[in-house]
């Protein structure tokens, strides 16, 4: 199964769902330096048990809630304005809990702003689907 699907094969997508991709294999690695690196200064998010965190994760964050493997659907983005862009995903994470597998699937929006040339996500926000 590949791991990323998009929806849309404009510029814009394709660019984000690039940064999106780097942003979960970072994660998975636990790799919190090359996953901030991607993260806007002033990033929040809420996350799927709608916990808020105001600030990147911390390597000991990353590590207290590590992911087996993802899988990211239908990626789409969309322009605001000049120097922004909301992209949305479907994303299926696996996960151990001692000796079994879980998998859970969440709608994720997110807002991306250019800072220096460089697109960076300000704002995440996954939503448990049933």
């Amino acid at each position: 199964m590949p791991r990323m699907r998009i929806a849309k094969d404009d510029a814009l997508t394709l660019a984000l769902a690039e940064r999106i991709q780097q942003v979960w294999e970072a994660y998975l690695a636990k790799d919190a330096p090359a996953h901030n690196a991607l993260l806007a200064d002033d990033y929040h998010a809420v996350h799927p048990d709608g916990s808020m965190h105001p600030d990147k994760p911390t390597a000991a964050e990353i590590s207290a809630a590590p992911i087996e493997e993802f899988w990211l659907r239908e990626i789409q983005a969309w322009p605001v304005g000049e120097e922004g862009a909301i992209a949305t995903y479907t994303a299926e994470v696996e996960v151990r809990r001692e000796l079994h597998a879980e998998r859970h699937q969440f709608a994720v929006g997110e807002v991306w702003m250019k800072h220096s040339g460089q697109w960076l996500c300000r704002y995440y926000h996954a939503t448990p689907l049933q």
